[in-house]
């Protein structure tokens, strides 16, 4: 089966940690059927299409200047047909369209769809639809009647990478029935726990507000206050990062936390493997990819009760605690450190292997488009 994923981000030479996640499951794709990626790229220049092989994987972009929603709409489908006609040449006609996110990666989808009768799904990962959300994309008018719905409706099915998000897609319009399949995880080697004090909590993100790591830094505070075993690392960067090394150093912290900047996929997995266990803060998550790597590596998850990690995290494989209490979330960083070791690695990681594997996660894709080219 030939498969044209369609991204809304994807790691490039400017932007090399965006969209990660999609780039793992084109990958697990890959083993199941042939792939190749169009990534138009909203920038500071117009490139393109520019065609590199990627781990096997065609991969065709263009970058374009889109400095309002309107340059976006047109600009981007523009941009997005000319690459088309590339795809077409170099690697060959698609049987279908995998589009990741909705926005704005299905325009191109849908005028692909209307010129070539190629059918397309979307998968939906973005924190965008969610209710406590801050993003303006739902918010902006006319925006969820006049576009996201139309492009969501020309879809044969809609994906959700969890059912917290399957069930706020279905209250915006956006999905009647959707599938609820994970985000990939790659299959990463359980390693034993390390014993010695400080004991080290990982923690990796955009550092966007929906981290909430105000509150993870207030509450790391409350516990420095009754012990000092423990340093809390801190990898991602983002537009929240120089407010939290403010509030860090205006909370007297500086032996405790640590900013690590951006690590890329290997460096995260070392900072997991070297830690007692990773802490999620966030106000909402759609999935956390975060949380499933950290159980793949064999390490336990502490995480708020914010959506999509409340689907997998149990009391086998970690803890969950209030999202709006920073009590309640330094109660659970102390009891995580005394109870961290209970947590048997590998079962952890084969609890992690049977939900998010690369081969289960890409045939459950491949399902999806039988069904839709059967139809």
């Amino acid at each position: 089966m030939r498969v044209l994923v369609i991204p809304s981000w994807y790691p490039g030479p400017d932007a090399p940690t965006a969209g990660v996640f999609i780039e793992q499951q084109v990958r697990a794709l890959s083993s199941v059927a042939n792939v190749a990626v169009l990534h138009v790229e909203p920038g500071r220049a117009a490139f393109g299409p520019t065609v590199t092989d990627e781990d096997g994987v065609t991969v065709i972009r263009s970058g374009i200047v889109a400095s309002n929603l309107f340059a976006r709409y047109f600009g981007y489908r523009r941009t997005g047909l000319a690459a088309m006609n590339v795809v077409r040449v170099r690697w060959g006609m698609p049987d279908i369209v995998h589009v990741q996110a909705l926005w704005p990666a299905a325009l191109i989808a849908r005028d692909i769809s209307r010129r070539f009768g190629i059918p397309y799904v979307i998968t939906e990962h973005s924190e965008e639809y969610l209710e406590q959300s801050s993003r303006r994309l739902i918010r902006t008018p006319g925006m969820l009647q006049l576009v996201l719905r139309p492009l969501a409706r020309s879809a044969s099915r809609i994906i959700a990478v969890s059912r917290f998000l399957a069930d706020r897609l279905r209250s915006l319009g956006l999905a009647s029935d959707p599938i609820v399949i994970p985000n990939v995880v790659p299959d990463s080697p359980a390693t034993p726990l390390p014993m010695a004090a400080p004991h080290l909590i990982s923690h990796v993100s955009i550092m966007g507000p929906a981290k909430n790591l105000d509150a993870l830094l207030q509450a790391i505070a409350k516990l420095k206050s009754a012990r000092s075993d423990f340093v809390l690392r801190l990898a991602g960067d983002g537009e929240c990062r120089t407010q939290l090394e403010r509030l860090s150093a205006e909370l007297d912290l500086g032996d405790v936390v640590q900013f690590l900047g951006i690590r890329d996929a290997a460096g995260v997995l070392a900072l997991i493997a070297e830690s007692a266990f990773t802490v999620i803060s966030s106000s909402h998550e759609t999935f956390s990819v975060v949380a499933a790597e950290s159980l793949m590596s064999g390490r336990p998850v502490l995480s708020t009760r914010c959506g999509g990690p409340e689907e997998f995290i149990t009391p086998e494989v970690g803890r969950l605690v209030d999202a709006d209490s920073t009590d309640a979330l330094a109660e659970g960083l102390g009891w995580m450190l005394d109870h961290y070791t209970e947590f048997e690695p590998t079962s952890l990681h084969e609890y992690a292997r049977e939900r998010f594997a690369p081969a289960g996660v890409a045939c459950q894709a491949l399902d999806v488009y039988r069904s839709v080219l059967d139809a």
